[in-house]
């Protein structure tokens, strides 16, 4: 298990590229000073999770997702595809027919089991106990260690930050954030009558001295953040930034909400902020951005003093969270299908983000290796609302700036690429290529784009 698990982090990683011949097993055996057997197992394991493949004759391979016919996960019907334009669009995660089958099977199970419990479902409102008990050995997977009664469960991560923003702020109040952020923030901003200041970012996101001087100037009540793969500009917070940032949110009485919906993606991923901060601070998170955006089942941990606010106000906007989505998930956390799930994730954006950097090949723009997005900038004579609409007439869908911006007023020489609405890989190429070709010529004039 050892050696399977440590292949396994070594593909998730991007260290064994897809395709990579692996050694015999008594080669390998050799290495480790361990028998054949012992090897042969591993593999095996390794296989059976869809990570390798043997060929009769030929060696052991890393699996080649999207590429090999064999392989079950990225099986499509292409004339399905026919006329359809390739969405760069929306964050999302790659779904396969394999996730389909998955998931049917698991409601088959459902079905035919004990699941009164499911559908009569009122009480708690904070959600039940098998599911929150599964959701805390998930959130210390993820670095997160936490009691089941810490959690709360929501339908969703934009549940999660609604509820964590009504319960600390008053309309007029300040929220410092990222000063590119997913759109839903601006959203619920407006909606709740609060004002969002944008602070400026490098590769590791919010420079500590910018929101130190901001809470000097400012009475800042709330910094809301994703500290890991930020959307849409990839940055990516370290560990001595997180340690920074949670020491400027103690010194200057801040509550933190933590949006922590791509920390998944990263093999090895960094403990959460929210770690740091236990009683200052909203740890969100969900299963919409690593496994599939259907489902809804979203992870709240709020200091210990506020859970009962967060819990009315769940149960005056929806009552408890559906609980049928959180029995899958809970199934897949407990029988390992939700680790590999997001291992294949994992592996298939860092092989998408390879094939940018082929296709990209001298445009600047800013990703994560695991990340589903590019933040791409675009050429001189090229603005954003010109290359949405070329890639438009082209038959593609990619996003403009605008809905990330906290300043309307802001104008920036940016798209965002997404990477995983396509479930095929070659249409994802295909489309990058489309995006190189066009920026590799002037734009078109006006009139053609109207």
């Amino acid at each position: 298990m050892a050696i399977a698990e440590a292949l396994e982090e070594a593909i998730a990683r991007g260290e064994l590229p897809s395709g990579t011949r692996l050694p015999t097993h008594r080669e390998l055996a050799e290495q480790l000073k361990v028998s054949v057997q012992t090897v042969s197992n591993a593999y095996a394991h390794a296989e059976k999770q869809g990570v390798i493949k043997a060929r009769v004759g030929s060696g052991t391979f890393v699996s080649e997702y999207g590429a090999d016919k064999e392989t079950e996960l990225m099986l499509a019907d292409d004339t399905e595809l026919d006329g359809k334009a390739i969405d760069l669009s929306i964050a999302h995660p790659v779904c396969t027919p394999e996730l389909s089958r998955l998931f049917g099977e698991t409601l088959v199970q459902i079905g035919e089991g004990h699941n009164e419990a499911l559908i009569r479902a009122m009480r708690p409102v904070q959600g039940l106990r098998p599911h929150l008990e599964a959701a805390a050995r998930w959130l210390e997977y993820q670095k997160m260690p936490v009691e089941p009664e810490r959690i709360l469960l929501c339908n969703g991560a934009s549940q999660g930050l609604t509820l964590a923003l009504e319960a600390v702020l008053q309309p007029g109040d300040w929220i410092a954030c990222e000063e590119l952020v997913d759109h839903g923030l601006i959203a619920r901003s407006r909606m709740l009558h609060t004002r969002l200041l944008g602070l400026p970012v490098d590769r590791e996101g919010i420079i500590p001295e910018a929101l130190e001087e901001a809470c000097r100037r400012r009475k800042i009540r709330v910094l809301c953040c994703t500290p890991s793969m930020s959307n849409p500009g990839s940055s990516h917070m370290g560990a001595e930034r997180r340690q920074a940032i949670a020491e400027l949110a103690r010194r200057y009485h801040l509550m933190v909400i933590e949006d922590d919906v791509y920390g998944a993606l990263e093999p090895e991923r960094q403990p959460p902020l929210s770690s740091l901060l236990p009683e200052q601070s909203f740890y969100v998170t969900s299963l919409t951005k690593v496994v599939a955006p259907g489902l809804r089942c979203g992870f709240m941990v709020p200091p210990r003093h506020l859970m009962q606010h967060c819990v009315a106000r769940l149960a005056s906007s929806s009552w408890m969270a559906t609980p049928l989505g959180f029995e899958v998930a809970s199934r897949w956390m407990d029988n390992g299908t939700l680790v590999r799930l997001v291992a294949f994730q994992q592996q298939e954006f860092a092989a998408r983000q390879q094939l940018a950097r082929e296709r990209l090949s001298g445009f600047e723009y800013d990703c994560h290796p695991f990340g589903m997005h590019l933040w791409l900038r675009l050429p001189e004579g090229w603005q954003a609302d010109q290359l949405v609409a070329s890639a438009r007439q082209a038959n593609m869908l990619i996003t403009g700036y605008q809905p990330f911006v906290v300043e309307p007023e802001t104008r920036l020489g940016r798209v965002r690429i997404s990477l995983g609405v396509e479930s095929r890989r070659q249409r994802v190429g295909h489309g990058l290529q489309l995006l190189a070709d066009m920026l590799n010529a002037p734009p078109p004039p006006t009139h053609f784009l109207l």
